[in-house]
């Protein structure tokens, strides 16, 4: 017979406090849905299982309000879908900025334009000026490619739209990345350091400093994480050591990307983003 789980007993099973899990009763009606004999509410199989994929979503860069609307079958799903990062091959000289933007998604710098996008998600070029070489080199793919240029021909952008190739003109931003992971996944895998500066100089209504802490660290990692990519090396040793470092501060930004991500959805900061001028994202 069912008896369902007490909150304590979830709270453990889980990770989760007793607190934070009333807190999403309360905000996110991300509770107990069974009535035990006696009246009281309990936590169904089928509760607990929402809770921990909710959770392992999180990880990932999705928001606590998004997947509380999110039926359990659709966050099966998602969870499959993303036990493994999201990969984004990158050619170009932007690449160590974006990769440290995106801790959450995996930047493979590409050694050249006609890389073939095999276990890419998507493709990003910057090449400033097309040529008839490069449309030539530009293999056949089912993943979207994106172009950046400055200078090309009508013949040339014809050419490159019935390829499939999604043109830009200029140079990319963080902003524009994010907004095209968010676009695609549904997920917040990072934030820009325009992002982080305005979260750091936020006042919330409350006495707490957390979400200004929060993004200050992920600031401060952002910027030595592009660092640690641009940083001169000269054998493979400082190569191996170089890559090492910037693992490990991807690691750290993942954790605090996950720990302000819940701090501003508790405190109903993620509209504060929205206050950023669209100019200004485009200047990261």
């Amino acid at each position: 017979m069912m008896t369902g789980k007490r909150i304590g007993d979830v709270a453990i099973c889980t990770g989760l406090s007793v607190h934070a899990l009333r807190q999403w009763h309360r905000r996110y009606d991300i509770g107990p849905t069974y009535n035990s004999l006696g009246g009281q509410r309990r936590y169904s199989d089928s509760d607990v299982e929402r809770i921990e994929l909710i959770q392992k979503l999180r990880q990932h860069g999705y928001s606590l309000p998004v997947l509380a609307d999110w039926p359990l079958a659709k966050l099966r799903q998602q969870a499959e879908s993303r036990h493994n990062p999201l990969v984004v091959g990158w050619y170009g000289p932007s690449y160590s900025a974006m990769a440290a933007q995106t801790p959450q998604a995996d930047l493979l710098e590409l050694i050249a334009p006609e890389a073939p996008p095999s276990g890419m998600d998507f493709k990003v070029l910057e090449c400033p000026t097309v040529t008839e070489d490069l449309i030539d080199l530009l293999p056949d793919s089912d993943s979207p490619t994106f172009l950046w240029y400055d200078f090309a021909n009508r013949k040339q952008l014809a050419k490159l739209e019935s390829l499939g190739v999604q043109l830009n003109r200029g140079r990319p931003t963080a902003g524009w990345l994010l907004q095209t992971i968010r676009n695609k996944t549904g997920a917040t895998l990072g934030y820009s350091l325009e992002e982080l500066t305005h979260l750091s100089n936020i006042q919330p209504d409350l006495d707490c400093e957390c979400p200004n802490h929060l993004a200050g660290i992920l600031r401060e990692l952002t910027s030595f994480a592009q660092y640690s990519l641009e940083c001169v090396v000269n054998t493979p040793e400082d190569a191996e050591l170089h890559q090492g470092v910037y693992e490990s501060v991807k690691d750290a930004q993942r954790q605090v990307l996950s720990a302000l991500q819940s701090v501003l959805a508790a405190e109903n900061l993620l509209q504060d983003l929205d206050d950023i001028p669209a100019s200004s994202r485009l200047q990261e």
